[in-house]
């Protein structure tokens, strides 16, 4: 396991406890380790409920716990005596056994599993320990941390809208939380493990991140986006955007609207994965349009889950919608014409939900020759207007009145005089967000005449909101997610060694042809001598850099205890001179005199 992400083996009971379950189980299900994720009424499954519960367990045991106690202890909630039994066949232990994995088979793993006289055990890392602090809201150094969100949540959950007043008490409250948890650290012992045995101990402390203020996750997360529209390049031919609004007077508060527009996308997402066999499909041109009377015999969904990447944004008045990119629908059989659903259909069902009647459709196709259009884009390939440069023989008049009769959706920038794309449509905004969020640490200091451009795109307000309320900028469906997540698998032994092997055997054949015709233009007596020096020649190509080309596995071992959070000046004492947990390699390279060898 690599230096820069040690096993952590954290504080004990004491930081499981601490941890706010509904606030880790929503972190669990923004890195898609939840089945469901919240349901309607903001309750978990039984099986999430259990995940929650093993996160926790696991880390209240930096000892390392076996398999079948996790089982016995939180699944089924007796002792491990009274457990009649726990193996491979039993269904929770098949349960626990997948979570588990799950949490492994990260390329940051969340637990390590190792083996223990025959008995498999589970141990927390340092990953994990970040995910659980993260989930910390409440100790006796950090009340001051929740006061503000909960306050803004409560006076969220009384109103229906956002006005002047309640726009300067986001700002103020989630800057001054931004500002005050720079003043915080999480402490930590960290005891260094060499291979010969022996045992170091170090105080270290860690700067309190979140997704608002670290820098690295920001700028993780915008990348993230653009590798999901690069899988979209890569996977899809067409795609359909789709805007989707919140009426206010159908919402009990702001909150509720808020927290209840992804439960509802979700539905919407099982009605479009359902097939009424008894319904005739709209795209038929034989078959009528959707309208409410025929409801019960026609329908325009696509019978399918469509992958998906969806953008969270917030109107002036605080009202959430969704921008979102469903990618390779079904097409309409005369013209070919992306149709994801009939937009009738679409606002009455999610009216249904108790969201807004408006929504809106736009047809895209993907064209990686935009540089061969007129006018100019913005991008050299993405998905755009299939009404303009899409496959089908309408005229002119068609394609105009087309593009007119979207409501919510326009694609172009007039200030830049450029044709937009279906990603720069919804990077636009994500891009503002990210970017005054980086930006943060001087603009949030300033007048707002003096602010930076991106911290006026991106009202400041509006970010509290995703802060107050724990909502992500964006996400994507699973396939899109895993299919951008990195190669899970280069700290594999095997894998290293077969890469190392394959990197010897490609430089040795590509030397071989030209070193063999170099030595054979010379004089030789014995062509045994000649093979020999072709031998010789070819090992000398090998270079280190081609001798490990995956990382080593490190030979170095440290054990982490979490301490707690503190106020940079009520650190005690013996952490006044501290490093960073995050210089844990840096440090043990530097002392490796006195320790194992660092692979």
């Amino acid at each position: 396991m690599s230096l820069a992400e040690p096993p952590g083996h954290l504080g004990g009971l004491d930081l499981a406890d601490r941890c706010n379950t509904p606030v880790l189980a929503d972190l669990l299900e923004e890195r898609d380790l939840l089945g469901h994720g919240q349901l309607l009424d903001g309750t978990l499954t039984e099986r999430d409920t259990d995940r929650v519960r093993i996160a926790k367990f696991i880390a209240a045991h930096p000892e390392g716990t076996p398999l079948t106690h996790i089982v016995s202890y939180v699944v089924k909630g007796v002792s491990p005596n009274a457990c009649e039994r726990v193996e491979g066949s039993d269904a929770d232990y098949q349960f626990a056994y997948r979570f588990v994995n799950d949490l492994a088979e990260r390329e940051q793993p969340y637990v390590e599993k190792f083996d223990s006289s025959g008995v498999l055990m589970v141990s927390p890392t340092l990953r994990l320990l970040d995910l659980i602090t993260e989930g910390i809201t409440q100790t006796a150094h950090e009340r001051d941390l929740k006061h503000d969100r909960e306050f803004i949540r409560d006076y969220l959950a009384r109103v229906d809208s956002v006005d002047e007043q309640l726009q300067e008490m986001l700002v103020d409250d989630f800057t001054s939380y931004l500002n005050r948890i720079e003043d915080y650290r999480l402490l930590f012992d960290v005891h260094f493990v060499g291979q010969t045995g022996g045992k170091t101990k170090r105080q270290m402390t860690k700067r309190y991140k979140t997704r608002f203020n670290d820098s690295g996750r920001i700028s993780k997360q915008f990348a993230r986006f653009n590798d999901a529209l690069e899988y979209g390049y890569e996977h899809a031919d067409n795609a359909v955007l789709c805007t989707l609004t919140t009426d206010p007077k159908r919402q009990d508060s702001l909150l509720d609207a808020i927290d209840s527009i992804n439960d509802n996308f979700n539905r919407l997402l099982s009605y479009f994965d359902s097939d009424p066999s008894t319904k005739s499909d709209t795209r038929n041109p034989n078959v009528l349009g959707w309208r409410p009377d025929l409801d019960d015999s026609v329908t325009g969904r696509p019978r399918e889950r469509p992958e998906y990447i969806k953008a969270l944004e917030f109107t002036e008045k605080g009202y959430p919608h969704l921008h979102v990119l469903f990618f390779d629908v079904p097409t309409r059989e005369r013209d070919d014409m992306p149709w994801l659903i009939d937009k009738p259909e679409l606002a009455a069902k999610w009216a249904d939900y108790g969201q807004g009647e408006i929504v809106d459709m736009y047809p895209l196709t993907y064209r990686d020759d935009l540089d061969d259009l007129e006018p100019e884009f913005q991008s050299d390939q993405g998905f755009v207007d299939w009404y303009r440069f899409g496959d089908h023989d309408h005229g002119e008049d068609w394609v105009r009145q087309r593009t007119r009769s979207h409501e919510l959706i326009e694609f172009g920038d007039e200030g830049h005089e450029k044709e937009s794309t279906a990603g720069a449509y919804l990077g636009k905004y994500l891009s503002a967000t990210f970017g005054s969020l980086l930006e943060a640490g001087e603009s949030f200091e300033k007048s707002d005449d003096e602010r930076e451009t991106y911290a006026d795109k991106a009202a400041t307000w509006k970010l509290a909101l995703y802060w107050a309320t724990n909502r992500r900028f964006w996400s994507a469906s699973k396939a899109i997610t895993e299919g951008i997540d990195p190669n899970e698998h280069t700290q594999d032994p095997d894998v290293r060694e077969a890469v190392r092997w394959c990197s010897l055997d490609s430089v040795q054949s590509a030397c071989e042809s030209e070193i063999r015709d170099g030595l054979a233009r010379r004089q030789w007596d014995d062509l045994d001598n000649l093979d020999a020096s072709i031998e010789r020649a070819l090992s000398a190509a090998e270079h280190p850099q081609v001798r490990s080309t995956l990382p080593e596995e490190a030979a170095f071992r440290c054990v982490v205890d979490y301490i707690g959070a503190y106020a940079s000046w009520d650190l005690p004492s013996q952490y006044q001179q501290n490093r960073d947990l995050e210089m844990v390699e840096e440090y043990v390279r530097e002392d490796s005199g006195s320790r194992a060898k660092v692979g």
